[in-house]
This record gives C-alpha cells, sequence and structure tokens, in this order.
C-alpha cells in the first residue's frame, strides 16, 4: 500500500500549516523523522494521540504529531509553523524516506473532492449540502441500499449537477412584453437596456444570483416574433436555443396586450407581467402562472418562489445524502435501470 504525503492547508504563509502522512509506512517514516521532547514514540499509533517535539534534524521549530488512525493505514498530521520552507522541507523529509507526495483532495479521497467543491460554493445553502457530503452523508446510502432510498436518491441527482453549476432559467416570449425589465427587478440592478422599442434586445444576456439559496443564471432573451429582420432574427435564433439548453423555461405574457403564446405551450411556466396596468385579456384563467409586476414588484417573491420549486421541488433534509460526483450519479442511475 503506496504511503501519501500531501500539505492540506491552502498554499501560502500562514501561522500553522498541516502536512498529512497516510499508508503502511507512516508510522514507521513517523518514527525516524520525530523526536518527541520527552520520552519515545510508542511502538505502535494510538488514535487520538498527540505529541510534542521536532521533526528533522534541521527544524528548530516544535511541532505537534497527531495520530489521526492506528494500523494497518496509519494517518498522522504534523502541525507545524506555515511558513512556506518549513512545509516544504516536511514534505521533502517524508519523500526521502518513501513517501509520495499528492494534491490534497487526491490525499482526502471523496471527502478532499467534496471539500474542493465547497470552496467553490456560490451559496450558503448549497456549502451546507457540500459540507453535509463531506462529512459522511453518502454512507446512509450504503448503509441503507434500500429501494426508497435509492428512488429519493435519484430525485436529487439534477439538484447535485447544480451546487456549483447554476441552474440555467431562460426568460422568453414576444417583443416588448417586460422581459428585461423583469430581468433587472429580479437581479435588483440594471443588468440589460430597456427600451419601449420592440426588439432592444438582440442578443442573449445572462445574470448570475440566488433564488432561495440556490444558484441561479437568469437569461433574457430576444423578443420571438414573425417577421423579424437578418439582425434581429439571428437574435430569435439565439433566443429559442437558451430556452432549448435551460433547465427552465419562463414564457413572459404581457397582461396589458394581446398575449402571443409558443408554439410548445405545456413545455413552459407562464408569468404575466404588466400586472399594474389595466388587463387586456382575461390572464386569470392561465392555471399555475405568476402575475408580476416588474415596475412596481408585485409578485417577485412569489415568482421566486415558484422557480425554486421547480428547479428543487423537494430539498434534502440537513445530512441528507446528495449524489453530487460522477461516480455517485452514475452508479445511482445504473441501479434504478
Amino acid at each position: 500500500m503506496d504511503t501519501h504525503v500531501a500539505c492540506l492547508t491552502p498554499p501560502g504563509k500562514a501561522a500553522i500549516a498541516t502536512v498529512a502522512l497516510r499508508g503502511s509506512l507512516a508510522w514507521s517514516i513517523a518514527h525516524r523523522l520525530f523526536k518527541p521532547r520527552a520520552g519515545a514514540l510508542p511502538h505502535e499509533p494510538s488514535t487520538g494521540r498527540f505529541f510534542l517535539g521536532k521533526l528533522g534534524p534541521d527544524l528548530g521549530d516544535d511541532v505537534i504529531l497527531a495520530v489521526k488512525h492506528d494500523l494497518p493505514e496509519s494517518e498522522i498530521e504534523v502541525h507545524c509553523h506555515g511558513g512556506i520552507e518549513v512545509v516544504r522541507c516536511i514534505v521533502e523529509l517524508c519523500e526521502a524516506e518513501g513517501a509520495t507526495q499528492v494534491p490534497w483532495p487526491q490525499f482526502l479521497g471523496a471527502e478532499g473532492r467534496f471539500l474542493e467543491m465547497l470552496a467553490q460554493a456560490p451559496t450558503a445553502r448549497t456549502a451546507a449540502i457540500l459540507w453535509d457530503q463531506a462529512n459522511g452523508a453518502w454512507q446512509q446510502v450504503e448503509a441503507k441500499n434500500d429501494a426508497r432510498t435509492i428512488s429519493r436518491i435519484k430525485e436529487l441527482i439534477p439538484l447535485g449537477q447544480h451546487l456549483i453549476t447554476p441552474w440555467q432559467v431562460a426568460l422568453a416570449g414576444a417583443p416588448n412584453v417586460g422581459k428585461s425589465s423583469l430581468m433587472n427587478a429580479l437581479a435588483g440592478y440594471t443588468r440589460t437596456i430597456v427600451a419601449a422599442t420592440p426588439g432592444t434586445t438582440r442578443d442573449a444576456v445572462a445574470v448570475r444570483f440566488a433564488i432561495d439559496g440556490w444558484p441561479v443564471e437568469l437569461i433574457d432573451t430576444a423578443g420571438i416574433r414573425a417577421g423579424a429582420g437578418e439582425l434581429e432574427g439571428q437574435g430569435i435564433d439565439r433566443a429559442r436555443t437558451a430556452a432549448r439548453d435551460a433547465d427552465l423555461r419562463l414564457w413572459v405574457l404581457d397582461g396589458a396586450a394581446e398575449p402571443t403564446l409558443p408554439d410548445d405551450p405545456g413545455a413552459w411556466m407562464y408569468v404575466i407581467n404588466k400586472i399594474d396596468q389595466p388587463a387586456a385579456w382575461d390572464w386569470e384563467n392561465v392555471t399555475g402562472s405568476c402575475r408580476t409586476s416588474a415596475k412596481t414588484g408585485a409578485g417577485l417573491e412569489e415568482l421566486c418562489q415558484a422557480v425554486s420549486h421547480a428547479l428543487v421541488p423537494a430539498p434534502p433534509e440537513p445530512g441528507e445524502p446528495v449524489p453530487c460526483l460522477p461516480e455517485q450519479i452514475a452508479w445511482v442511475r445504473a441501479v434504478c435501470v
């Protein structure tokens, strides 16, 4: 079994650094390099023990040697001065004794990969889910492995794929229904140009923010209509592509003008905008639609709630396993075939 060494703390200067050593040679390497202040290291490691002393012939500062796991695959940590050269010297000493240096995510295995993802989490909510995974939430699946658990895990695959990568939510509709105004209102600032002239938006414009703690990339697209010119037509093509590739598609209707429906009406969530103006048609009969006013802010909270529910209908409980590594997702899909 290979013995690996890795620095677990971020690179750079710091007060304290942690160098970890794991494998069949770990304890024998510690015996050869570490000199306790008093006595000697025991013949075999004991989980939870700490020792104060010096490591190597040329390191003047004291270090703390902590036993994380005992035999047969010992794991120890050396807590030392955080200087770059100190860390380098400790790693090189371990390498000279037979250890192989590896990156910290590889050293920590699945836990390290979760922690690497955790460092990229865009929201506190997704960070909490990744923290649960790093602390062994997936072990519940291995322990239970029953049909109900697997079925629930399968439902959470889309969420697991969007803990770092934002959900794509496309705003589409006819020209001048208020898509850009709606985007600006949801984003909280002017992200895209708004004008009374139909066809102002010619390209897909995106903004990233969080809805109910879920990372979202909202995409404003060109108004879709027949008879557009060449330049506007290119924007419409891009709008259709953005909508096709999105995780959720919002078709915006103007409550104060005659409605224009999409070609595939069953594939959209409907947003009736401009409800602050006199109604031009009976939009009360549009079941399940969200009613908003980008101008006054009315209905925006309800729209966010609807989007959140559409993306994550049943959020995980604290500590619940969520498949977010490719091999976990592949395993769940294979089991559910």
